[in-house]
């Protein structure tokens, strides 16, 4: 079976213009009056048609994806942060200090040191505001403590949740779609009516690797001894491909919000412990769901993993040693790695200590970083195994897809308005005599098939998509990228660099549930 996306949907507010352009023109044509009024010359008439080409040209010439009236607030952002010097993010941990607790005893004084729990990310950075708190959740007795991200910005609790496939791109065509179909039904499950998901991220992630783990399962289940002629020749192309060796990790978050689930929140108890219980209750149809679609679920990271999650997206390869076990996988069946976090001192740092964003990467610490947007995606018809030379690229990379179910109520009434909007820019297109492009019917036909598939009963989601590309210093940046463009060109997707905003590219890449608007 093969797929085709439709384009992304760009609706104006008249005949498909958006504000910001009729604004532009209009800008235009009122200087070019202004002008001839002014001076009713050759004179005047040139700066007429300045003026109206420089609105035309802002308004509908695309410079790197983005027309300049898309250009200029962003513009203007950047400039006034480099001229009040607020780009450079500090992290407010080294101020913070520890508590100590003293007690006193029969052998003497005895301290305890712990760091305050609920550890957030700064008073002046993009992590403002999100804190990493221990929750309990399960219906064990007494409940796990997993890790929970709150995030006071986009009132907002998720939770995160360990899984791992099985060979995906070295099954059939049959089999491929069999697993899409189970992943389909997942989905569906999540996007029922009455549900309490904000939002669903998944995340793959490409790490460096020292080959340990190829060696530890050699070790464990290899045949033959490591002396004999074949140890040697297996243990010989372990050495030679460690270099190139990367170790991959899925994510599964969910995300709910703290304030349309205010209800439900307080039912269930109020404060962590009603998000928890919240949080429980969909991470138990999750779990179900994917056993059902033949995908392993590990369980959910505690607080210590996830902040591991976090430290490892930030750290130089030299750091990611320190967190590339994770400890703290709550209710997994299967260890995989991960131990059982019953830490009580409260969570680990896991935020960069500096954050310095520029106009084409960022930077954390010691490491540099680039986000891309997934501007379009196939468009032609492409196997279930389209992503595999993203995926498989040996670089240090991070892909999020961050998917928002729509109820069937709210999704028939987007259809309806798209439709709507489409029959009247038609018309006005008509009147004005302009032409109707391929793109523009492409988009009124995904109208069409949406409008299908809500009539069979088929679950909506609104996504979108991010590529973070990671490396320890510019010039090694540089060449990933190169790699991961044509890595993406082979996928037949598009990607678009986001410049002036890679702080904030860099947190969709986290598993928060941002990313969209």
């Amino acid at each position: 079976m093969r797929y085709r996306f439709s384009p992304l949907e760009r609706r104006g507010v008249i005949a498909g213009w958006r504000g910001g352009q009729i604004g532009v023109v209009a800008g235009g044509l009122v200087v070019a009056v202004a002008a001839l009024r002014s001076r009713p010359s050759i004179g005047g008439a040139a700066l007429a048609m300045v003026a109206v080409t420089a609105g035309v040209a802002g308004a509908f010439w695309p410079i790197r994806g983005r027309t300049g009236e898309e250009w200029l607030p962003l513009v203007t952002r950047w400039t006034w942060s480099g001229a009040t010097r607020s780009r450079r993010q500090l992290a407010a941990a080294p101020g913070w200090g520890h508590r100590v607790a003293v007690e006193r005893t029969d052998a003497g004084a005895v301290a305890r040191v712990r760091p305050p729990a609920g550890h957030s990310g700064g008073s002046h950075s993009v992590f403002s505001g999100i804190a990493l708190e221990s929750v309990p959740i399960g219906r064990t007795d007494p409940p796990m403590l997993a890790g929970v991200l709150i995030d006071g910005p986009a009132r907002s609790a998720t939770a995160v949740v360990a899984v791992r496939g099985h060979n995906f791109a070295l099954l059939g065509p049959g089999d491929q779609d069999s697993r899409v179909a189970g992943w389909a039904r997942v989905l569906a499950t999540m996007a029922r009516e009455g549900s309490e998901v904000h939002r669903m991220q998944w995340i793959e992630s490409s790490l460096p690797d020292d080959g340990n783990g190829v060696r530890t399962h050699l070790d464990r289940y290899a045949a033959a001894e490591s002396s004999s002629p074949a140890g040697r020749s297996y243990g010989a192309l372990i050495d030679e491909a460690a270099p190139v060796t990367r170790r991959h990790r899925v994510l599964m978050a969910v995300t709910v919000h703290t304030t349309r689930s205010s209800r439900a929140i307080r039912a269930s108890g109020g404060g962590l412990t009603g998000i928890g219980a919240l949080l429980t209750r969909e991470i138990d149809s999750l779990r179900r769901a994917l056993e059902a679609a033949d995908v392993t679920v590990d369980g959910v990271l505690g607080a210590g993993a996830l902040a591991g999650v976090i430290a490892e997206a930030t750290s130089p390869v030299a750091g990611i040693g320190a967190h590339s076990r994770f400890d703290g996988c709550a209710g997994g069946r299967h260890s995989g790695g991960y131990g059982v976090d019953g830490a009580e001192a409260g969570s680990p740092w896991p935020w960069p200590m500096a954050l310095e964003p520029r106009w084409e990467t960022v930077r954390t610490d010691g490491t540099w970083h680039v986000t891309y947007w997934i501007a379009e995606w196939p468009r032609v018809d492409v196997t279930p195994d389209f992503l595999g030379p993203l995926l498989f690229a040996p670089l240090r990379r991070s892909m999020s897809l961050i998917m928002e179910p729509v109820s069937p109520i709210k999704a028939a009434r987007q259809v309806a308005q798209a439709r709507t909007a489409d029959l009247a820019d038609r018309e006005l297109r008509n009147r004005g005599g302009f032409l109707t492009t391929a793109r523009q019917r492409r988009e009124r036909e995904s109208v069409d098939d949406r409008d299908v598939e809500l009539a069979d009963g088929h679950a909506q989601y609104r996504f979108t998509g991010y590529v973070t590309v990671t490396a320890e210093s510019e010039p090694e940046l540089l060449s990933a990228c190169t790699a991961i463009e044509q890595a993406a060109g082979q996928a037949r997707i598009e990607l678009r660099r986001l410049y002036g905003e890679q702080d904030v590219a860099f947190v969709c890449s986290l598993p928060l549930g941002r990313g969209l608007a």
